[in-house]
């Protein structure tokens, strides 16, 4: 009776691992860049309260050099997942707004969603990393 012991936990071990580490990349192209100006500054989140709250997984820069970035993030697990950036021109690490409070820098979304008289909904930019995907690719465009 004692190997049985020794064994299930075992078995569990090394079992667990391949059903909670299923991962994929995501590239993220962005569209219609002004080139040579600052940086692209991307964010993921990992979820809608994530995105709300806004607690980023992971963000990065990238040098806006040339008309199509492609920003790619390794080995996010499995889930729902949205993307926001916006083009700092003047690499102040701050989008700049005009007097009514409206971005006066390029910014997107993940799915090329665009704002409607207010902030773009979660619904629009969630998109989803199944197990089965090894690559996401997701294309949108800078609104200016």
């Amino acid at each position: 009776m004692k190997p049985l012991t020794y064994i299930l936990p075992l078995a569990l071990l090394t079992t667990a691992p391949l059903t909670s580490f299923a991962s994929a990349d995501i590239e993220f192209h962005i569209q219609g860049v002004k080139q040579g100006e600052g940086r692209l500054l991307v964010q993921l989140f990992k979820g809608k309260e994530n995105y709300t709250k806004d607690n980023a997984l992971v963000g990065t820069s990238v040098q806006a050099n040339s008309k199509t970035v492609v920003v790619k993030f390794n080995n996010i697990e499995q889930g729902e997942y949205a993307l926001r950036f916006f083009h700092d021109e003047n690499n102040n690490g701050q989008m700049e707004t005009n007097l009514f409070g409206m971005p006066s820098e390029g910014y997107g979304f993940s799915n090329d969603a665009k704002p409607d008289f207010g902030p773009v909904s979660y619904s629009q930019i969630a998109l989803t990393v199944s197990a089965q995907d090894s690559t996401v690719i997701n294309k949108t465009h800078v609104i200016y």
